[in-house]
């Protein structure tokens, strides 16, 4: 319609606020459409009196800026003599629209010194743009507060976020109870303030007395709270909410899916993508797909991984979802060493995309091909692509002791300071080297300043090499001057202490992980504490701590007591744990194997054979053993 519109003879004032005004409405087409607008009036030297030309510049002004021509809008904008709230909004909005929020902010506090007073709505398009500043969201408050806009809804609602993405939430809150009338935004902003802090039971609170003033939860107040309880690990709350929900949106079954995948259940998260694939009425998005991709990479699911990337190719555009998905597709395929696989999908990215190379080269590490990776490391370098703290992190583990060393002194070299990660893997590195000197060197350049992770790492080295009483020792330096421990500090000083024999002090160590610091032990710990006990021979007490364990004993339990009873040639433990071991596993030949070796070793000819003859009519085969013989 606008192509064939034709300049009039005249135009009244009216006719051009109206045609304006209409054009407004379709911000799709309002480039064009101020392009055409102003083109033709100029042309028939049909622009209005200078006495109203700086209305109509204003309306052709936000006509440009709807429509993204930012550098038009403001060539209109700088011949107003005097711009008004309404010249300077769209400036603002398109600034903030456009994620260049500091600009934003700039131009806001610009528009403040010209003496232009805000309103309520450059206000909350200035508060989407104070990010994580608390002193931006309290200034842009005190403007509401002065300026008597405070008490609008919209400011009101921006001004709870605004505080909440800063990390105040009792300002955040303090909007939301003075308030004079909350819609259903005011509610999901306050909820979602406190879901953001992982304060999950005030937002729990707040969500029954939105239901008792009349306001329905919607799909964002269930999504938002939902996230709370993944957040905070509290999964069997967000099953129970995510399975009363009558329609579930994409943003539902990925809150879901990444909420499991970050607490480490991989195959959780699968499971809740197969329901959303099996239903249908919920297509996944680019979103869903990498993190369901990445769940697959955990996991080893190649088979579930090739069926996603067949669902990601049917749906999504292909550029849209490699670009999302393609890193962890890459890592999947490399891992589980399908090497020309994943290099086919690598060959249909960006080849100096720095994370697909990453991902290749993380997933060649992973797959155990220490030479492919470091070859396409050097294949960056020669090739001029920039390098990471990602992707030395990612080499480092497939270097030798002398390559580490090199790259650590590339690293040096080339980054002022180290990244934690880079640190992190050299520790990691150096002690699977054999080097817990150097290890140490590094970690004490690494501190203060180094994450959990690193410490873990160093704890875990001084563990695998023996140095139990040292692991302790720095496992209680960290618990005094480090970050806190979590799970995998509990892990690794368990395991030092198995493998030192101090077992008293390993069992001290439980008890103030759990009880004291209150971390629960999963499985790993438990199968720690019976490896533990069971190396010391201490075969009643491995057998009694499996029996109170609170849950029940996985094949990880059971084995780590038969290891145990092999080393000690003690049968009678060993039988025990073979026949816990045939309920689980009962397809395990290891388990067979170790069963009748031990038979044999005690003489025991009659039992041997029985467990050989119980193998054969279960149709269980001892896979061939092979070994690999790498030649110059």
């Amino acid at each position: 319609m606008l192509s064939r519109w034709k300049a009039p003879q005249t135009l009244t004032q009216y006719a051009f606020e109206s045609l304006l005004s209409s054009l407004l409405s379709s911000p799709s087409t309002a480039a064009t459409a101020a392009v055409h607008v102003h083109s033709q009036l100029l042309t028939n030297g049909l622009l209005p009196p200078t006495s109203t030309s700086g209305y109509f510049n204003t309306k052709l002004l936000q006509l440009y800026a709807d429509g993204g021509d930012l550098h038009s809008a403001l060539h209109l904008f700088d011949v107003l003599p005097h711009p008004n709230i309404f010249a300077w909004t769209p400036i603002i909005a398109f600034l903030s629209r456009s994620g260049d929020h500091q600009r934003c902010l700039l131009t806001y506090s610009r528009m403040r010194a010209a003496g232009i007073a805000p309103d309520g709505y450059v206000l909350p398009v200035a508060l989407r743009s104070s990010g994580s500043s608390l002193f931006a969201a309290a200034a842009l408050h005190a403007n509401a507060v002065k300026f008597a806009a405070a008490a609008n809804l919209h400011v009101s609602n921006a001004l709870i976020t605004a505080y909440a993405d800063s990390g105040d939430v009792s300002s955040a809150g303090r909007v939301f109870v003075t308030m004079d009338g909350r819609d259903l935004l005011s509610w999901n902003s306050m909820i979602s303030a406190f879901v953001s802090t992982g304060s999950t039971e005030p937002a729990l609170d707040l969500l029954r007395s939105m239901a008792s003033v009349g306001y329905e939860p919607d799909i964002v107040t269930w999504n938002t709270i939902l996230d709370g309880y993944c957040r905070v690990g509290r999964f069997a709350e967000a099953v129970e909410i995510f399975n009363q929900m009558t329609e579930p949106n994409v943003v539902s079954y990925t809150i879901m899916i990444v909420g499991h995948a970050r607490s480490g259940n991989h195959e959780a998260a699968l499971g809740i993508f197969r329901r959303m694939a099996s239903g249908g009425a919920v297509p996944p998005d680019q979103d869903t797909l990498s993190c369901v991709v990445a769940c697959c990479r955990h996991v080893a699911a190649v088979r579930a991984g090739r069926e996603v990337h067949a669902s990601g190719l049917k749906t999504l555009d292909l550029a849209a979802f490699y670009c999302s998905a393609g890193a962890a597709l890459v890592a999947l395929y490399a891992g589980s060493k399908l090497i020309t696989t994943a290099k086919r999908v690598f060959d249909l990215m960006d080849p100096t995309d720095l994370m697909k190379r990453n991902a290749l080269i993380a997933g060649l590490t992973h797959a155990g091909m220490a030479r492919e990776a470091l070859h396409h490391f050097r294949e960056m370098q020669s090739r001029g692509i920039g390098t990471d703290p990602t992707t030395l992190a990612s080499v480092l583990p497939a270097c030798s002791i002398i390559q580490g060393k090199q790259i650590q002194a590339y690293a040096i070299r080339n980054y002022c300071e180290l990244a934690t990660e880079v640190y992190n893997a050299l520790i990691s590195a150096y002690a699977r080297s054999g080097c817990i000197a150097a290890a140490r060197s590094v970690f004490s350049a690494a501190c203060p300043a180094g994450d959990v992770v690193t410490w873990n790492a160093m704890i875990t080295a001084y563990g695998s090499h023996g140095l139990g009483g040292v692991a302790v020792e720095l496992a209680w330096e960290m618990i005094q001057a480090g970050p806190r421990p979590n799970i995998i500090t509990f892990t690794g000083v368990l395991a030092a202490c198995s493998h030192a024999g101090l077992v008293d002090l390993g069992l001290e160590w439980f008890d103030r992980f759990s009880i004291d610091m209150g971390l629960a032990p999963e499985m790993a710990q438990y199968s720690c504490v019976v490896d533990m006990l069971g190396r010391a021979g201490r075969f009643e007490e491995a057998v009694g701590f499996i029996r109170r364990m609170p849950c029940r004993a996985e094949a990880s339990i059971w084995g780590a007591l038969m290891a145990a009873s092999r080393a000690h040639q003690n049968v009678e433990f060993g039988k025990l744990a073979f026949d816990e071991l045939l309920k689980i596993e009962p397809e395990n030949a290891g388990n067979y194997v170790t069963m009748a070796g031990m038979y044999v070793r005690a003489g025991r000819w009659e039992e041997a054979k029985m467990v050989r003859r119980m193998m054969e009519r279960r149709c269980v085969i001892k896979p061939s053993g092979y070994s690999w013989v790498e030649m110059e």
